[in-house]
């Protein structure tokens, strides 16, 4: 009585909330919010009566409701799988997968699929679970959806292929598809479901023998279970500790787990899983030998199989009856035992219902194999349509490009023709222009060597008047020069010599050059960079474009004025700016400021622009740049440039350093140089001698590609370093404080350790002169800054092939006695003295028998590390090599001309403790044994 008013009570539980859904749902959703969705599966899950959820689920259908009736099939379906009713079960998830299919509802249909799955697994048809578990896997792995919901159906679907290996025995792929799963839940943070799959991944371990680890995994299952207080898993927790136990054949503790998971079922009706335990127990008691205790738990456990009709438990009790009436000795109701087991496992899985199990699933295959064929149909229809439409597309764009190439190269044809003919007509002009120049260069060739002679031979007036025509002259010079670079820019003659690298260096050194002529003038010259620029620039037209700017603000600046020269970048535009405080312009001449000729006049007297600033026009307009002007009569004038920024020169400059407050480079390829100096160093060693830290970075990025390269930031560092390091070629600046570089020159060619070493000048000072001065101080080579990047390494490349050109002629002399050949090793008189005081002391160290690379460098006041320098720098050879050369040498003109003395008093005499290694040497360097030599034989040199 009490069962029914409880049964009633719920119908009208039901019936009210049919009700009330059915009023909120009256039309169709065309798209259903996740809260509408939780909401809507919450009331449906509350409805566990099979028939009002068959009513909810007609009535939804019939409103247009479709999500509300796929999870309608969802509940009746596991409400179906729970009463073992797996054929109901599978037919109402594929009616629900197809419904969910329809609506396009990947959320319901991955869950259809998984209890699909789940439904042919309880079956026992595992090949079928294992697709369906599969299919859910793979769509929502590639379904793009973070939310809980879907990450949850992933983990389901690989819980459920999980399941279907360790049933298979596939304890490998079960145990990685467990572990992501279990992966899985933990990042959802559900501790039930990391419960189930510690149980899962223990039983796999349990199969493979491995106790201890099943034990761990199977505790952590129970604590877990005991955290969200779950009844269900605590009970399969006790009874998988229970089955630890029996295997282990300890019945005591067996026997207590099975109790507890007995008692746990027993108190929550849960009469299906309550079966486990009691048969548990039968079969522990039954191997203990407490028949009695047995008997009771199979009775007491057939009663209850048989209430709920639980064939499958009643298989496995009537298999227990079986096996104690068989050990007691009753045959025949042990037969009757085992034919009630059999008649158990063939009513569970009969033809029929297993010819209905396949009937459904190949039905349900076929369906989705035809709904495949129509895609695929549909797809095949759809992918023609298009390819015949871009066909037609094809064909019009290619007869469109046909046309416009036809056009193209007509108008290419054409221009090509005035091209060629405005090219003869520029090389014309410029071909005249070329020629006036040479005409105009002859005369004042001779004008200027005259008026250079009446300097030095004439009286003060004559030499007075001599000067004006100098300097008159060069102006005529120059102004012939612009002329023709005007000319140049407006035919665009020739290619354009773009190079890549930091403008900011590159106009740093054009304003050293005028630095000192700015202290002679008292005017202050300043130059700013905002930040170091690398761009694409004309190194050519930067300077044309800079000295005449820069030599026409000290034209109009007065004595103690002020130039500045400022540099910065803003997006990708360059921004050069030269000021000055001089006497400015009004307007009228700012305005015609860059027109040739251009003859202005202020307060003070006429102004002439000449042809200097229409050049910077011409230069500037070439590159796409801007050149403007700001002046204001007695503040002083300021040119503007702007040039856009590029980066797209392959053709590179060198790259300087951008950190204009660091420290000078501290000797980026030193190090190796001196660690290789021990040996043979493939690679020169340059020395870089300068104080401005941006200008020396520059010069030894140019050449740090080819040479090693070594840094000082003034003379008496330099010269130390050269000591020190003992480099191939040394790059100095002529104005450094301290020790300038006239003064590095003379003490390097004062110096026995690096005398031997070319040096290039790199200055600002380019008058005659300087050069002069420089060349005579010992200097090699002498550029002017800013330098050409090509000619820098044509001179640098130049003077250490000579260095190596004297070490090969040298190696080849010494290995020989032919004077003649000696004669033409072309050495300097300081570096002959020096060869021959080492081999002086060579021979003096041979007779006292302390010959050795460490005692031979401090006879001559050098580390072992400077003479290893010095001795490959001048003969191509290492200290060993060159000494054992000397020792062949008098070993071979003792063996000629002293034929008292024995061989072994020879190689003693030449160093040898070994006569045997005496021989090896002797026969390496000529080719025959020294008794060869004794008697008569002729020397082979190698």
């Amino acid at each position: 009585m009490q069962k029914l008013r409880y049964h009633n009570t719920t119908v009208w539980w039901n019936l009210i909330i049919i009700c009330v859904l059915l009023v909120s749902c009256g039309q169709k959703s065309v798209k259903t919010s996740l809260a509408e969705r939780k909401s809507l599966d919450s009331i449906i899950s509350l409805s566990r009566n099979l028939d009002t959820l068959s009513m909810l689920q007609k009535r939804m259908e019939s409103e247009g409701n479709m999500l509300g009736s796929v999870i309608a099939y969802k509940e009746m379906g596991k409400i179906m799988r729970n009463d073992s009713k797996f054929d109901d079960a599978l037919r109402l998830h594929s009616e629900g997968l197809k419904q969910a299919e329809e609506i396009d509802d990947t959320l319901e249909m991955v869950q259809a699929l998984n209890n699909i799955g789940t439904d042919y697994r309880r079956m026992g048809v595992l090949d079928l679970a294992q697709d369906y578990h599969y299919r859910a896997w793979t769509i929502s792995k590639e379904w793009h959806d973070t939310s809980y919901d879907a990450k949850k159906n992933r983990v389901v679907s690989l819980n459920g292929l999980g399941n279907v290996y360790l049933t298979l025995g596939n304890y490998a792929r079960a145990d990685s598809a467990l572990r992501m799963a279990l992966e899985g839940e933990k990042e959802l943070h559900s501790e039930l479901g990391q419960a189930i799959n510690y149980a899962n991944i223990g039983s796999i371990f349990r199969h493979r023998g491995m106790e201890d680890s099943a034990w761990v995994y199977f505790r952590k299952s129970m604590e877990l279970n005991q955290r969200v207080d779950n009844t269900l898993g605590i009970s399969l927790c006790h009874t998988d500790f229970g089955s630890m136990y029996e295997r282990a054949h300890q019945y005591d503790k067996a026997i207590a787990e099975y109790e507890k998971a007995y008692e746990l079922m027993e108190a929550s009706d849960d009469e299906w899983h309550m079966l486990n335990s009691l048969i548990a127990l039968a079969g522990v008691n039954m191997a203990m030998g407490n028949d009695s205790k047995a008997m009771t738990y199979l009775d007491k456990a057939k009663q209850v199989a048989n209430e709920i009709k639980s064939y499958e438990h009643l298989e496995d009790i009537y298999y227990l009856y079986y096996k104690h009436y068989k050990r007691v000795g009753d045959y025949s109701a042990a037969l009757a035992s085992h034919e009630k087991a059999t008649a158990m496992r063939d009513s569970v899985v009969d033809m029929e219902k297993m010819n209905r199990i396949q009937n459904a699933g190949l039905l349900i295959e076929r369906n989705q194999q035809a709904r495949v064929m129509d895609e695929a149909h549909l797809s095949l229809e759809s992918e023609k349509s298009a390819r015949f439409l871009s066909s037609v597309i094809f064909t019009i764009v290619v007869v469109i490009l046909v046309g416009a190439f036809v056009v193209f190269f007509y108008m290419q044809r054409i221009h090509r023709r005035n091209h060629l003919a405005l090219k003869r007509l520029a090389a014309m002009r410029e071909t005249f222009f070329t020629n006036i120049t040479h005409e105009f260069r002859t005369p004042l060739t001779v004008i200027l060597g005259l008026s250079q002679d009446l300097q030095k031979n004439g009286q003060e007036e004559v030499k007075d008047r001599a000067q004006t025509i100098e300097r008159q002259g060069k102006g005529l010079l120059a102004l012939i020069n612009q002329l023709l670079d005007i000319s140049k820019i407006k035919s665009q003659v020739g290619n354009l010599d773009w190079r890549n690298g930091s403008i900011t260096t590159y106009v740093t050194m054009i304003v050293d050059t005028y630095r000192d002529y700015a202290r002679t003038k008292n005017i202050d010259l300043q130059f700013y960079a905002k930040e170091a620029v690398t761009m694409d620039f004309v190194p050519d037209y930067v300077n044309k474009v800079l000295n005449n700017l820069i030599s026409n603000a000290f034209k109009f600046t007065p004595e103690y004025g002020k130039i500045n020269v400022t540099l910065w970048r803003k997006e990708s535009v360059l921004h050069v700016e030269v000021s000055d405080t001089g006497e400015g312009m009004d307007k009228e001449t700012a305005d015609n400021v860059f027109k040739p000729f251009y003859q202005g006049e202020t307060a003070s007297k006429h102004i002439g622009t000449g042809v200097g600033l229409a050049l910077v026009k011409q230069v500037i307009d070439a590159v796409d740049g801007s050149v403007s002007v700001e002046s204001r009569v007695g503040e002083g004038t300021t040119f503007h440039i702007e040039m856009p920024i590029n980066n797209v020169c392959k053709n590179k400059l060198g790259e300087p350093v951008i950190d204009k407050a660091a420290n000078m480079p501290e000797m980026p390829m030193e190090e190796k140089a001196l660690a290789d100096s021990d040996g043979a160093d493939n690679q020169c060693t340059v020395l870089v001698i300068e104080d401005n830290r941006d200008i020396a970075a520059y010069i030894g990025n140019l050449l740090s590609g080819s040479y090693n390269v070594a840094y000082a930031a003034n003379g008496e560092d330099g010269m130390q370093k050269a000591i020190d390091i003992v480099p191939d070629l040394i790059i100095t600046d002529l104005m450094m404080p301290g020790m300038d570089g006239l003064e590095l020159c003379r003490r390097v060619r004062a110096n026995n350790v690096v005398s031997h070493i070319p040096i290039v000048i790199v200055t600002a000072k380019i008058s005659e002169q300087e050069r002069i001065a420089g060349i005579e101080a010992g200097a090699d080579a002498y550029l002017a800054k800013p330098f050409n990047v090509d000619e820098l390494r044509t001179v640098v490349e130049r003077l250490l092939d000579r260095q190596r050109s004297l070490r090969s002629k040298f190696s080849e002399s010494i290995d020989t006695t032919n004077n003649k050949e000696e004669e033409e090793v072309k050495l300097t008189d300081t570096e002959r003295r020096f060869l021959a005081k080492t081999v002086d002391h060579i021979y003096l160290l041979l007779d006292k028998q302390q010959l050795d690379v460490n005692t031979l460098s401090d006879k001559l006041c050098m580390s072992s590390r400077q003479f290893h320098r010095k001795i490959v720098a001048l003969t191509g050879c290492s200290p060993a090599s060159f000494m054992l050369k000397i020792k062949m040498k008098r070993a071979r003109h003792l063996l000629e001309t002293d034929s008292r003395m024995s061989i072994d008093e020879i190689a003693s005499r030449c160093g040898f403790e070994h006569t045997s290694s005496f021989y090896h040497a002797f026969r390496k360097a000529y080719g025959v044994t020294p008794k060869d030599v004794r008697r008569g034989v002729g020397l082979i040199e190698n």
